[in-house]
This record gives C-alpha cells, structure tokens and sequence, in this order.
C-alpha cells in the first residue's frame, strides 16, 4: 500500500508541476508533433512495413546530439526497444575508438596506447570532419580492441570503417589470431574511404583492428546483416548543434548517402542553455542553417527536433522562475527557439522537457529513489534517461501506429 500511495504521490507531482517550455499535460502522453515534415508519413509506413516483414532491408535511425546522446543511455533504451520489436539489424555506427566521457552501451572500445583525439567542436582543431565530428590519429602500429557487452546474434555481420591509409591497409585480427585486410569499396578519392570486411558474430567480440602508421579513423559501423532496425548515437560531449556545420559537406553527403537514414533526431540545447552569451537570431540562424543541410544532403529523411530537456543552475548567472531551482540563464530561450524553428522548417519535434514533467520537475527528480537527476543538475540519471527514452518510444508508437 505505501508504495502505491508514493507512486500516485509521484504522479500527482508530474501533473501539476509547470513546464516553463510549454504547458504539460500528463508527461507520459506528451506526443510527437508534426509541423508539416514532408517524409513523415513514409517513415511511419516504414516502421510498419519493416514489422510486418514485407520489408527486408533495414531502417537506419541517427541521432546527433550533446553529452545525452554521448552517453547512450537514452539511445540505448531507445535502441533496446525498437529492435526487441521492429527487428535487430547491428549495434550500428561507433565512435572511432576510445573518446573520454562517451560511452557505447553495447561495445567498450580499448587502445593500450593513447591515440589523438580530433574533436570538431574545439576552434582550435582542424581537419576534414566526418559524420560524427571526431577524429582519431592512432600512434604507429596501435591496436584498438572491440569488446562486446551484450552477447550478440548469431550469424553474418558486417565490420565497416571509415578512416583514411596512406600506405597500408588497415586490418583484423580475429580472436583465433589470424589477420585480414578490410576490403576497399571506394572507388573515389574521397577524403575518407569505407572498407569493410564480413565476419561471423561469434568471432566479433576481442576483434583488434592494427592501424596503419600515418592512419586515421572516422568511424565504425557493426551491422548485423539482418531485417530490423539500428539506431546510430552519435554525440559529442559539450557540443551545440551549430557544431555540425563544422563538419565537411562532401564528406556527409558520402556518409549520409551510403547510410541513408530514415530518420534524424537532433537532440542539442543543454549547453546552448548554460551559454552566459545566448543570442537569440544566431542560435535560430545556425539551427535553421544546419537543418537545411541535413535534408539537402539526405532529402528522403524526416528531421526530428528534441526540445532540450529540464536542467536546474544553483550559482549565478541564472535565471529565477517560480521553479524551486533556478534555471540555466538561457534555457527558456533555447527552448521556445526550438520550437518557433521545428515549426517554420516543418520538422517533427518532441518536447523532451514537458515529458520529465516540465522545467520545475529537477528538484522532484532529485529526491525519487531511485533518483532520476544526477547532482549536477544537467544530466539525467541512467534511470532518468530510460524512463525519458521509455516516453519518447511511446510518443513515437503512436505515431507509427496512427494510420
């Protein structure tokens, strides 16, 4: 009885407490708008067509995000659940390698010696970025080893990089010792060139990829050669969503054309809302201006924006509301920004923070058991990241299932 009496307890908080991003009904029943995206209808049909299994080749979802998507715990429930129901198609698209404060929920990524870490959100590093934003320069003759968390389906899979060798190929290692060569299937002189190799899912996990010296490293990609769905995570931990228009343009048409996803979530706004210098016009111009790239460069995809979710700030600057906790200086501006752009470029968006229950719920959150925030007030706990993932699904069943 008493856990009864906390949950309605609980659930009477979520329904009245405000949202300062937009009035909040029952956060569990906070929908997935469509403001007019043109591939929206398609993608539903998509979903459907794939779990009927009169589709069989594989429906590829991206998301692009700060440190929510980098730590892929929301992703990873997400994930979890479109392939329990629509279908396992791979763990899909990795970062290339080890990055600090990012993490995979399916692969840990080892190299015993420190590799070069090019992030395309610092002013002062350069480079011809790819999907993703990051780029590894591993020291001469490195290995990094592919540890699986999960056990994994059995049968054909396929190991896909994107990287750059300017004298010898990179190559495999398989558990049993023996060494292959990636096959090569660019035929351009693209800045950075796919290869790929077939390998069984037993002999995956503790695969070690030997870099070439003078080798670079953009991506990995594990698909399972499958009917089903992937759900490639690709954040960058601190980043903002202007960040992608730093990335090269020929070299995600390449990425994007060869992945081609059929949905993209752009899930940014945190630290845009810390920004002690939130100007308005810039940050609508730049999203405006990275959402017109995406679809030029893969028009048959819907665009999903993901309204940045509550956060709290307890020293100066910030901005008081009648929350319990002071909000970051510009979260409320990024926010309405967000959706005054989801609506002008006809995007879907879902309102990440009325689905915690509104911009005052971080206080609440702090205190459940287990608790749903973590003390920082910026980032969710694991458990506040699934129930969110867990809303976000449900917001998307509806929608696949509305005729």
């Amino acid at each position: 009885m008493k856990s009864v009496v906390t949950l309605l307890a609980l659930m009477s908080v979520l329904l009245t407490c405000s949202s300062q991003a937009a009035p909040s009904t029952n956060p569990a029943q906070v929908q997935i708008q469509n403001f007019g995206d043109a591939n929206a209808n398609a993608l539903w049909q998509s979903f459907r067509d794939v779990k009927s299994k009169t589709r069989l080749r594989p429906l590829r979802i991206l998301q692009l995000g700060d440190s929510h998507t980098a730590g892929d715990y929301f992703t990873g429930q997400l994930r979890q659940s479109l392939q329990r129901d629509y279908g396992n198609a791979g763990i899909g698209w990795l970062t290339p390698g080890y990055i600090p404060n990012q993490r995979s929920a399916q692969v840990l990524l080892r190299h015993p010696k420190k590799w070069q870490v090019v992030d395309s959100k610092q002013p002062n590093h350069t480079g011809t970025f790819p999907l993703g934003g990051l780029i590894q320069k591993p020291t001469a003759s490195s290995t990094l080893e592919i540890n699986i968390k999960e056990p994994l389906l059995p049968g054909a899979w396929t190991l896909h990089l994107w990287q750059q060798a300017p004298h010898d190929a990179w190559k495999v290692k398989l558990a049993n010792g023996k060494q292959q060569a990636l096959k090569n299937t660019e035929k351009s002189r693209a800045a950075w060139r796919h290869v790929e190799m077939a390998i069984d899912g037993s002999q995956l996990d503790g695969v070690k990829l030997l870099a070439p010296k003078g080798g670079k490293l953009a991506g990995i990609v594990l698909d399972k050669n499958a009917p089903g769905v992937t759900l490639d995570a690709l954040g960058i931990t601190g980043s903002v969503a202007a960040v992608i228009n730093r990335w090269d343009v020929a070299t995600l048409k390449q990425q994007l054309s060869w992945r081609s996803p059929e949905l993209i979530i752009l899930a940014y706004g945190t630290n845009e809302a810390f920004s002690n210098d939130f100007q308005v016009a810039t940050y609508e111009q730049e999203l405006v201006k990275t959402i017109r790239l995406l679809r030029q460069l893969n028009p048959k995809a819907a665009v999903l924006l993901v309204g940045a979710p509550a956060s709290a700030k307890n020293k100066p600057p910030f901005r008081k509301t009648n929350c319990s906790l002071p909000l970051p200086p510009a979260l409320l501006d990024v926010q309405q920004s967000q959706l005054k752009i989801a609506k002008q470029e006809k995007t879907l968006y879902w309102d990440w923070a009325a689905a915690m229950g509104g911009n005052c719920i971080v206080n609440n959150w702090l205190k459940q058991t287990p608790e749903l925030m973590r003390p920082d007030m910026v980032h969710l706990s694991k458990e506040g990241y699934y129930l969110s993932a867990d809303r976000f699904y449900q917001a998307l069943q509806q929608q696949i299932n509305t005729p």
